[in-house]
């Protein structure tokens, strides 16, 4: 009790100890293995099957802050099913529902729990076999008009929104998504 040196270097010892503790509990957090998922894909090669196209890790990441909200607080090894249908129920009964995003965060949350059991965080990915919200499909189409003048805009204001709406025509005319056809070379046409 009155060996102050030994009191000392008890006190730094637990203090090192509780440190490593909050470390490792960080370190099995969803917010943890989501960072870890997202520098993952950000790492692959350009040409990796398995690398994510720019403009969806965009969209994953605003994703991504979503499931970080609501579940990165826990151990990934305490995630259940329940929690995902705890989630899309809170999503689906919101003022203004989205279920449709939901479903897609939901998703995401998926793919990043089986990149955990993939790294050997996770022994069995809690999500599997989640059941989708349903959600309400609509079809609209685009008029002529619409593209006409989206195409008279970008010409106007020239650049690099002439080239998009370009694009967009082109799509439209080849049922493609604009990403997929603004990636398009002289030599491809």
């Amino acid at each position: 009790v009155s060996d102050i040196t030994r009191i000392n270097a008890l006190r730094l010892d637990a203090q090192k100890k509780a440190a490593e503790h909050q470390s490792s509990q960080q370190r099995n957090t969803f917010s943890h293995l989501l960072d870890r998922w997202i520098a993952w894909q950000e790492a692959m090669p350009s040409n990796s099957l398995e690398k994510r196209a720019s403009s969806s890790m965009a969209e994953n990441k605003r994703e991504a802050e979503m499931l970080r909200k609501a579940f990165g607080h826990m151990h990934t090894a305490h995630l259940s099913k329940t929690h995902a249908y705890q989630y899309l129920h809170a999503c689906g009964s919101a003022p203004v529902p989205r279920s449709a995003k939901a479903n897609k965060e939901i998703s995401l949350a998926r793919t990043i729990l089986e990149y955990g059991v993939r790294v050997g965080d996770l022994h069995a990915n809690p999500f599997d076999g989640v059941k989708k919200l349903k959600t309400h499909t609509y079809q609209r189409f685009v008029t002529d008009q619409e593209l006409d003048l989206a195409v008279e805009v970008g010409r106007e204001l020239g650049g690099p929104r002439h080239i998009v709406a370009m694009a967009l025509k082109t799509a439209y005319l080849c049922v493609r998504r604009s990403v997929e056809v603004r990636g398009l070379t002289r030599d491809q046409i």
